[in-house]
């Protein structure tokens, strides 16, 4: 009887444990080395405690996020996530949709001490004022060398490099066979706008009007800058003329061709380091440096992304949410994180953790981007473009890279561009008027 008895209050204390138990929804697009990362993280959490269990599920590209929670609040929000991952690009509309809790009314509420992040990041997700999001995975560009090749043909490396020194050195860099084939390209970069946007920030120029919508709403777009058509211009020269390869959009294709040997310098993010390091092996060694600029260097904006926590839960969901999101920015978390990605803290006190000051002292190419970020000028070009409509103008730029490419003046590609993104961003804007 008293076995009977005690049974039955341990199954009475497993249903009161699982009924206080919370679970939310972690919707993300960490795929590859990135996707074990993040879902390590998640799994960490989970064991961590015992009232809250976050269910992540990966929802594909950033694009593809974004589409699947637009797709959600048009249907009233039905499934939608209680936190979300959601690409730099996406502040504007995250900020204007209604369907976000913004995160500085959390931190506040729950006196939690803004000032622990790190500058450029927090100020890249505040929107007309508000901090909406919290950066996680922020990122920016740099170079990648392949040192051995560097040494042969005499290039000294160094941490900066202009757009004219970049030109020069991928030339040196190519190998050509007899029949004027390229047997090793000196340079190659996939066609990505976010290249041409980092490029004119770190210029000092605005990717579009009112001072990357710093200032104002974003009305117009300012991609055809003099920094912007004098990159896109030599890129595409150097594809014609065999220095530069053509991998298209494809990410992996370019880290591919770069990894095996067949390139010499590539641009990507900070964030495909450990994956470029693994595809590297024992190949070559590797060597990273800051992001080109045209004339004098201003800075590099915020790549990557941040969490947000979606309104219309219950207070004890939007609690365990908040829980959630604090833990992916705690230092212990960020050091874990930021060795096992290439992302770099976006909170304090990080790089001086014994664990990222070893992982630093292992592989110094993890703190070029971090030595970039701090060395950034602090001003409105750096911050990025705040603007809406960004994920369908992105293609639109990427188009005109490609055009560029085959033989179009790039400043023609591009003021053509402009004004098809004009009309995007003129719908958008629209869309949200009060």
């Amino acid at each position: 009887m008293r076995r009977t008895f005690v049974l039955l209050v341990l199954a009475l204390s497993s249903l009161s444990l699982a009924q206080q138990r919370v679970t939310i929804d972690f919707w993300h697009s960490m795929g590859g080395v990135l996707g074990e990362a993040t879902e390590a993280l998640v799994k960490d959490f989970n064991a961590a405690q015992n009232r809250i269990t976050v269910r992540s599920q990966f929802v594909g590209s950033y694009d593809d996020g974004l589409n699947k929670l637009r797709a959600a609040l048009q249907a009233g929000g039905q499934g939608r996530p209680h936190v979300i991952q959601v690409y730099d690009i996406g502040a504007r509309f995250m900020a204007d949709s209604g369907a976000v809790l913004p995160l500085e009314d959390l931190a506040r509420a729950n006196n939690f001490d803004l000032s622990q992040f790190v500058p450029q990041p927090r100020n890249y997700y505040t929107v007309d004022g508000k901090l909406y999001g919290l950066a996680f995975n922020s990122s920016n560009p740099i170079l990648y060398f392949n040192a051995q090749a560097l040494e042969q043909a005499g290039i000294p490396y160094r941490n900066t490099w202009s757009l004219a020194d970049l030109e020069e050195a991928a030339r040196k860099l190519t190998i050509k066979d007899a029949s004027g084939r390229t047997t090793r390209f000196g340079l190659t970069i996939p066609i990505d706008s976010w290249f041409v946007e980092q490029f004119s920030y770190n210029s000092g120029q605005f990717f579009c009007n009112n001072e990357n919508g710093r200032k104002a709403r974003a009305t117009e777009v300012t991609f055809n800058n003099p920094a912007a058509v004098a990159f896109v211009d030599t890129w595409a020269r150097l594809v014609r003329e065999g220095v530069a390869a053509n991998t298209g959009r494809n990410w992996a294709d370019s880290q591919s061709l770069f990894a095996q040997g067949n390139a010499a310098i590539a641009i990507y993010s900070t964030a495909s380091l450990t994956g470029v390091l693994r595809q590297i092996g024992g190949r070559f060694p590797l060597r990273t440096a800051f992001y080109p600029y045209l004339n004098e260097r201003n800075g590099t904006a915020i790549g990557g992304a941040a969490v947000y926590l979606l309104r219309g839960f219950s207070e004890a969901e939007t609690q365990a949410a908040w829980e959630f999101i604090r833990y992916l920015l705690r230092p212990e978390t960020q050091a874990k994180w930021i060795i096992g990605t290439g992302y770099f803290p976006v909170v304090k006190g990080v790089v001086e953790l014994p664990s990222v000051r070893q992982a630093y002292v292992r592989q110094p190419n993890y703190t070029t981007a971090l030595r970039q970020l701090e060395t950034s000028k602090v001003n409105t070009a750096s911050a990025g473009c705040l603007m809406g409509g960004f994920t369908e103008i992105r293609q639109i730029v990427q188009s005109a890279i490609e055009e560029a490419i085959r033989g179009k003046p790039a400043k023609q590609a591009l003021d053509e561009a402009k004004q098809r993104a004009d009309q995007v961003l003129a719908r958008y804007n629209a869309s949200v008027r009060q």
